[in-house]
């Protein structure tokens, strides 16, 4: 066949590589330069603790812990627009695939690093030392995982291997700067038929990585606007609180792990002979199966945790 006379030799090297340094420089500075201008205090303290790492080139190990609003995903596309305009290579990953979803063109980690589905202390990703992926891995600078505590350690330790292998280096992660995001009071690792024990024990914090990890705390919610009194401000605020303590366990604690929590008046659903019913009237209204205009449906939803309970409520 012939040869396209326009094909460069820098388009024909490493695909990966090469989609990684696909951006527009000059469009990343700029966004990054706005972006510091508005971020917290806190923010900045965690961006230049791991630029410093980057450039240093020294490797380490972050463990970015914050509460949801406090602006994780933000720093991660401040660190990200910083190192890319200079034409490094950033890999961004997470957890799961609505997590990706707010992530710069990226992957989940299991996809993104060939890890395999059975994971243990003897597994390695699916990497060979002298493809694509391998190369991509040893030019990276910056390795940012996101909801890291969705899974289990075993992942984590896995991808550990792998790297120390590829970059015959016997430091965490080959010596490279990775940065892992988090909050341990949303989910934890989904084990099947696992008890309370099985799955605390399936955490990150738990495995001997998290030992050579400096964690970086974010404590300041971006969605609660500092000088703002207005009522819905206030109401948000305190809601935020009683969420945040939920989480802590600090509600009515008495010591013996179990707390009795109280419901707030406006989030509770009082009169009501058919609680199904009473749910789908409350959120969607009589007269829902009309309606024809998808924001409608889009402004609206009902939650479950069991998916017995999600199969009822769709009849």
């Amino acid at each position: 066949m012939p040869f396209p006379e326009d094909i460069t030799l820098e388009s024909r090297d490493n695909p990966l590589i090469r989609d990684e340094r696909n951006y527009n420089r000059e469009t990343l500075r700029v966004r990054n330069e706005q972006m510091l201008a508005t971020v917290t205090s806190e923010q900045r303290s965690v961006y230049d603790e791991i630029l410093k790492a980057v450039n240093k080139n020294k490797g380490g190990m972050f463990f970015v812990y914050g509460s949801g609003g406090t602006g994780k995903t933000y720093l991660w596309s401040l660190l990200g627009s910083a190192l890319r305009s200079q034409g490094d290579v950033v890999l961004k990953v997470a957890s799961s695939g609505i997590a990706v979803l707010l992530l710069e063109g990226d992957q989940t980690a299991q996809s993104k690093f060939a890890i395999p589905i059975v994971v243990n202390k003897f597994t390695f990703c699916s990497i060979k030392k002298k493809s694509n992926l391998a190369d991509l891995i040893r030019i990276a600078n910056l390795i940012i995982w996101d909801e890291a505590l969705m899974i289990s350690k075993d992942c984590f330790e896995t991808l550990d291997r792998t790297m120390c292998d590829i970059l015959k280096v016997d430091k965490p992660f080959g010596d490279k700067v990775i940065v892992l995001g988090g909050d341990f009071r949303q989910i934890l690792p989904v084990i099947q038929n696992a008890g309370k024990t099985e799955i605390l024990m399936a955490t990150l914090n738990l495995s001997p990585l998290w030992y050579k990890c400096r964690v970086l705390r974010l404590t300041q919610n971006m969605q609660l606007i500092a000088g703002d009194s207005s009522h819905a401000m206030l109401e948000r605020a305190a809601f935020t609180k009683w969420i945040l303590d939920i989480g802590d366990g600090t509600i009515n604690d008495d010591g013996s792990g179990e707390a009795v929590i109280d419901i707030p008046d406006d989030l509770l659903i009082k009169d009501c002979k058919d609680p199904i019913k009473t749910i789908v009237k409350e959120i969607y209204g009589s007269y829902f199966s009309k309606e024809t205009d998808p924001k409608f449906f889009q402004d609206r939803a009902i939650l479950s945790p069991r998916n017995d309970d999600v199969e009822t409520i769709n009849d």
